[in-house]
């Protein structure tokens, strides 16, 4: 089985590149180490748990909503993000021996005085949705994709990925190590980096 952890609120919240993660009263913070969920490729969790958090919140909105994973852990409705992801490994050697995701959802409270826009789930449902709904079905949709993984491979991940993320072609931009990268999105390869189309040059990132 597999180990969850959730907070009301956090005081030293982080997100990527030790980025602050802001951690309001009424949003939903959550910690997931992983112990059936075996994979030599720590890559593969990002996306799954990409994919995992795309869906939960889809289940609450509109079918009209513009949600989008945008690389490599960000999830935005209308440019404006309501979730992050973080991923964490602990490796001895070559092998991974523990793998560990950190997961935020802005369900009640708008971040404020950060440098991009923000949204949360009351605002884009006026339905009143509770913790624990988000919380079940967030382990529903683990529970199946898990399975998923389990039954399928990699590339399969990452497509079902792609069919969630920012259309391709789309410009995005992120930081990298202490830079900011800009660029043409062009998918996903089948290593698991982003394509990323740089001055008509293409390029693959790693998270």
């Amino acid at each position: 089985l597999n180990t969850l952890l959730m907070a009301y609120t956090q005081t030293s919240g982080r997100g990527r590149n030790d980025s602050r993660w802001v951690s309001d009263l009424g949003n939903l913070f959550l910690s997931i180490k992983f112990n059936s969920l075996k994979t030599s490729n720590p890559l593969i969790l990002n996306y799954i748990i990409g994919i995992v958090v795309y869906d939960t919140i889809k289940f609450f909105l509109e079918k009209k909503t513009n949600l989008f994973i945008k690389w490599p852990n960000d999830l935005l409705i209308d440019k404006k993000k309501i979730a992050g992801i973080l991923i964490d490994s602990i490796s001895k050697g070559n092998k991974v021996t523990e793998l560990y995701a950190g997961i935020g959802i802005n369900l009640k409270i708008v971040p404020s005085n950060i440098s991009y826009e923000t949204t949360c789930l009351k605002n884009e449902n006026p339905i009143k949705i509770s913790r624990k709904n988000i919380l079940n079905k967030l382990i529903f949709y683990f529970d199946y994709w898990e399975n998923v993984f389990k039954s399928k491979n990699f590339l399969y991940i990452t497509k079902c990925w792609m069919q969630r993320s920012l259309p391709i072609n789309s410009k995005i931009s992120f930081k990298d190590n202490n830079s900011i990268v800009n660029g043409i999105y062009k998918g996903i390869n089948n290593t698991g980096s982003i394509r990323l189309l740089i001055n008509n040059k293409e390029y693959n990132f790693f998270n």
